[in-house]
């Protein structure tokens, strides 16, 4: 371009165009950067920890079959032992203050969170004492099912066709499990399996409840406060069936603290760290092998075969919740989950 007449018969140079010469080839530009290769190495850290987290708590049915106490004993003791570990965590003001800044309806929610993990662990746990660990973990891990029933009442979200054929598909495949009270040598099957859905709707109502104050607490703080709740739960259940809380063998004692250490906190606590770096939907997936999990530890340890229903009904419930969890799936069930 020509240079350009100044004021006064000055000449002037318009700058040259600037040009991007970049120190290293565009191809190293993000494989080269540190930011890039911390990246990738939590990424694959917290696919080892999710990995970790499933494996932990499908321990948990079988330890819980390996107590001679009274199931309603072991739901208490968890909860016992896990809230009186994290009680460091509640003492600290900020967490105090935490809850104190939250509104009227946050502090219901926060009680209804609370109330309905107790419920959860009550029935689920209890559902163990009648039914096979297979069927129970099945049965109890269908909480996107109920969290998407719920949803379009509670919360007036709709739901697209692909999450309703998958709650269609899920719900088949729960009424063959629910539904085989003949295989098996246990005491009531019927009642187990019912006792283990009223635990995944239970866990729903949870996650339900969870939403509309979670976002406002640090996990520390949630885990407690409804921890809290939940014990106060279990401890009316306890006083109102007079249900024995000592006397138990020492290897009772020892199961306890294995839930309360592994599957409540080490487990759930993996789980919860991974959301950070991995899709809700991949963790809620990933959960799905805890049914298999939990039914090959209970036959290597309990010898406990599986009967006709769950072999049949349990691959198509576990795919209609694997339809659930990734269909485009409504905000009710972003962070769908099971503490199991």
């Amino acid at each position: 371009m020509a240079n350009r007449a100044a004021p006064h018969g000055r000449r002037c140079k318009l700058p040259a165009p600037a040009t991007f010469a970049p120190d290293r080839p565009p191809s190293t530009i993000v494989r080269d950067d540190p930011v890039f290769e911390d990246e990738q190495k939590m990424q694959r850290l917290s696919v080892g920890v999710l990995i970790m987290g499933v494996a932990i708590v499908s321990t948990a049915a079988v330890l819980i079959r390996l107590a001679e106490a009274p199931k309603l004993s072991v739901a208490f003791w968890r909860i016992t032992i896990a809230a009186l570990l994290l009680l460091p965590v509640w003492l600290r003001p900020q967490r105090r203050a935490a809850i104190q800044a939250l509104s009227g309806q946050q502090k219901w929610s926060l009680i209804g969170a609370g109330f309905f993990l107790g419920v959860h662990f009550a029935t689920w746990i209890l559902s163990l004492a009648y039914t096979s660990v297979a069927a129970s973990v099945l049965l109890v891990t269908t909480n996107p099912v109920w969290v998407g029933l719920m949803s379009p009442w509670i919360l007036g979200e709709r739901l697209p066709r692909r999450t309703w054929f998958g709650i269609i598909v899920a719900l088949s495949g729960t009424a063959i499990v629910g539904m085989d009270f003949q295989s098996g040598d246990f005491s009531n099957p019927a009642l187990g399996n019912m006792l283990a859905l009223c635990g995944a709707i239970a866990m729903s109502c949870y996650l339900l409840f969870g939403r509309r104050v979670r976002p406002s607490l640090d996990i520390w703080t949630y885990t407690s406060a409804t921890l809290l709740v939940a014990w106060c739960v279990l401890a009316g259940t306890i006083l109102a069936t007079q249900t024995p809380i000592h006397g138990f063998p020492r290897q009772d004692w020892l199961v306890f603290t294995a839930l309360a250490l592994g599957p409540q906190l080490l487990g759930h606590g993996s789980l919860s760290w991974v959301l950070r770096y991995i899709r809700a939907e991949m963790v809620a997936v990933a959960l799905l092998a805890e049914p298999i999990g939990s039914a090959v530890l209970a036959w290597v340890i309990l010898s406990e075969i599986p009967g006709q229903g769950v072999w049949f009904g349990g691959p198509i419930l576990i795919l209609g919740i694997g339809v659930v969890v990734l269909g485009k799936r409504p905000k009710g069930l972003e962070k769908s989950g099971r503490a199991s």
